[in-house]
């Protein structure tokens, strides 16, 4: 994975995010599961030989949980549907973005990254050609011109750089940001010509408008860096007295902060990922039993003889006396280890939320009902966030696009959840009770216990 902290040529980062990064890197590499990052999280032991290091890294396969349950949520959050989009928006409903991306596929993108990152920015960029007047702007729609819409981009919290509030509780006035360059996909076919991975952006109000620019590195040898800024592109769109742009972020937070709702749970997965090498680590060293041999004298007198190589036809010369058999290694610490990885995979399951039994310890009703809630009440807290942006969204569209917002009475997106409690058991009455009572397949303290708690009363004892 590349570092995170971005080229410092065009402007610094905002102190917000510089303190973040290291908590977002570690996300990240939960995500992409600790891709090129295990020896990072696995470190060479002291004296450790390099080619066993190697081999234990190689046998350390994380798993798949943390970006799963992450998906689960966001899946929760995709069952949504909008009651009116503008006309241009719904025409181009299944590209907004310009590379055909669907309107519903797009908000699941931004869940997974809110979800994943405490927050994300949406960007409602505006028509990249623009036209003299009205009538020549509708006529490039009829004949299919998508780019005389406007796109909508999604940008995850790390390529947001830098940003300028104007006051406390007041929305930017200047942002900074980077995106990936999508020459550098293509740079084995121009080797002469290496570009930057980044491309890097800033948008900003003035008292005429809304500037828009561009610019990419260009390598240079001549500078310390080894690239030099050129821009590639400024626009300027009169009559925005607010920068299009949306912070979507779990808690509701100010723009450029908000809390990482599941760091808790990528520290466990990095426990669980570390506890589950050092345990396959110890059933490859006691898989096999060790061959001991007792009574042999070395060839000086002393007790060290020279060590013996086994194969299928060996055949071993015992003086008197000696002997030579296989011992399997005890490794009383397996099993501590077995119930230490145990102990962390119910943690991780705590943490994800996860309101079911399966594949985990048995629980009871209540924890179940009580997993269930808590998971509810963040999902529900995410689909009030979700909700108003994409009412803000919509009202970005239309200052772009011109058109009248519709008024309507709640929400513009509707985001239903259902609750994750399972539905309660169907109780039995008095009567089929008492013949199970009579039958013996209730006791007489739980019958009593059963009628006390009936009755809202403290059984008393015999």
């Amino acid at each position: 994975m590349s570092p995170l902290t971005p080229d410092p040529l065009l402007w610094p980062l905002n102190p917000t995010l510089a303190a973040l990064f290291p908590r977002l890197e570690l996300i990240q590499d939960c995500w992409d599961l600790l891709a090129d990052r295990k020896e990072h999280y696995l470190p060479r032991g002291e004296r450790e030989p390099l080619s066993a290091y190697r081999r234990r890294v190689e046998a350390a396969l994380p798993s798949g949980f943390f970006r799963d349950a992450l998906r689960t949520f966001a899946g929760m959050l995709a069952s949504s549907h909008w009651r009116e989009l503008p006309a241009t928006l719904q025409a181009v409903i299944s590209d907004v973005d310009g590379r055909g991306t669907d309107l519903g596929v797009f908000l699941e993108r931004a869940d997974v990254l809110v979800l994943r990152d405490g927050a994300a920015l949406v960007v409602v960029l505006p028509p990249q050609h623009l036209w003299p007047s009205e009538g020549d702007r509708q006529q490039a729609l009829r004949h299919g011109d998508r780019l005389s819409l406007p796109r909508l981009a999604l940008l995850e919290r790390r390529d947001v750089l830098n940003w300028h509030l104007p006051g406390p509780q007041s929305l930017p006035d200047t942002v900074s940001f980077r995106m990936p360059n999508p020459k550098a996909q293509d740079e084995s076919l121009e080797t002469d010509r290496p570009q930057h991975r980044w491309l890097y952006g800033s948008v900003g109000l003035d008292s005429d408008g809304m500037s828009l620019e561009t610019m990419e590195l260009v390598a240079d040898p001549q500078t310390p860096s080894g690239w030099r800024p050129h821009r590639t592109e400024l626009n300027h769109y009169r009559g925005i007295s607010q920068l299009p742009l949306i912070w979507y972020a779990s808690d509701g937070a100010a723009f450029g902060e908000g809390d990482l709702p599941h760091l808790g749970l990528a520290h466990q997965y990095l426990n669980h990922f570390r506890c589950q090498s050092d345990y396959q680590e110890l059933l490859y060293r006691t898989a096999l039993p060790v061959g001991v041999r007792t009574g042999v004298v070395g060839p000086m007198g002393h007790g060290s003889s020279e060590p013996v190589v086994l194969g299928p036809n060996s055949v071993i010369d015992l003086p008197e006396g000696a002997s030579f058999q296989f011992v399997e290694i005890q490794a009383r610490s397996l099993a501590e280890h077995r119930a230490w990885l145990e102990s962390l995979d119910q943690a991780m399951r705590r943490d994800a939320l996860i309101p079911s039994g399966a594949q985990g310890a048995p629980r009871t009703a209540r924890e179940i009902s009580m997993a269930a809630s808590q998971a509810y009440a963040l999902l529900q807290s995410q689909a009030i966030q979700k909700a108003s942006m994409f009412s803000t969204l919509l009202e970005h569209w239309c200052t772009l696009t011109g058109e009248s917002v519709t008024q309507r009475d709640g929400p513009a997106l509707l985001v239903e959840i259902s609750p994750l409690a399972p539905a309660p058991k169907p109780q039995p009455t008095v009567t089929e009770m008492l013949q199970l009572h009579e039958r013996g397949i209730v006791t007489d303290a739980a019958l009593r216990q059963w009628l006390g708690d009936l009755a809202g009363v403290t059984p008393v004892s015999a």
